[in-house]
């Protein structure tokens, strides 16, 4: 059980991030989590995640008791490939994402999440925050995503949702969507995840599943997904650490 520096985040934020590598039946306590942290704060890591399993209570609640604090509940759905997707007639445009969309995709992350982790923690600057879903989404498009789709109305971009299998892993990943503000309420969202589906089901016959994950709270989406024929797959919590220091833990 360790701290390790999250560079992706570090660059982002401005400070040393880190993430708490929780090990199966390795049980914390105030002294492993002072170890871990002196040893965290000596590379120069400020801020620390933890993500921890719903049903592990005991290292929720030790952690909780040490410092850390409650950022955000997470929850998977689960989609059988091996089910058929539901007729659906699509109100947009579904395509691949090309180079002159990446602006428009940046300026659609950046104003689309607010409920997640980092907005929802007040150690965390709100424009800062913003910028790590512009900058993800500009990467997906770069090679960290193995597709990323566009919705597009009227002939501009209007939404999108990334996907990424892994060579290992008979598992496939829904993991960043979003949608503008003005093409809300259209079904963009679901025709967006309706095509990532498809795009597994077509490309990757040898993935079984596909899990996406959202917030506790982020009640449309979810009903999106049961529409579209997933199932309720897991839950974690994600607790946050704030260690500051002299500088405010700037870099």
């Amino acid at each position: 059980m360790t701290i390790v520096k999250d560079q992706f985040n570090t660059e982002i934020f401005q400070m040393g991030m880190g993430n708490l590598l929780l090990e199966e039946g390795c049980a914390l306590d105030a002294r492993l989590i002072a170890q871990m942290e002196e040893n965290a704060a000596a590379q120069g890591i400020a801020h620390v995640t933890a993500k921890v399993p719903a049903s592990d209570k005991d290292t929720l609640n030790t952690l909780l008791q040490n410092g850390y604090y409650l950022a955000d509940t997470l929850t998977e759905y689960f989609f059988d490939t091996e089910k058929e997707l539901p007729q659906m007639k699509h109100g947009c445009i579904l395509r691949d994402a090309v180079s002159g969309d990446v602006e428009a995709l940046k300026t659609i992350a950046g104003e689309s999440f607010q409920i997640d982790r980092f907005h929802s923690d007040k150690h965390l600057n709100a424009e800062l925050c913003d910028k790590y879903y512009e900058r993800w989404i500009e990467n997906s498009f770069h090679g960290f995503a193995e597709k990323v789709i566009v919705a597009e109305l009227a002939g501009q971009a209007a939404g999108f949702t990334t996907g990424k299998t892994y060579p290992d892993s008979d598992i496939g990943h829904l993991v960043l969507s979003a949608v503008s503000g003005d093409s809300r309420g259209h079904g963009v969202y679901t025709s967006m995840i309706h095509e990532g589906i498809s795009w597994i089901q077509r490309d990757h016959p040898e993935i079984r599943g596909v899990i996406a994950g959202t917030q506790l709270n982020n009640l449309a989406v979810q009903k999106a997904w049961i529409r579209l024929g997933f199932t309720i797959h897991g839950s974690m919590y994600v607790l946050h650490r704030y260690m500051g220091g002299e500088n405010g833990g700037q870099i």
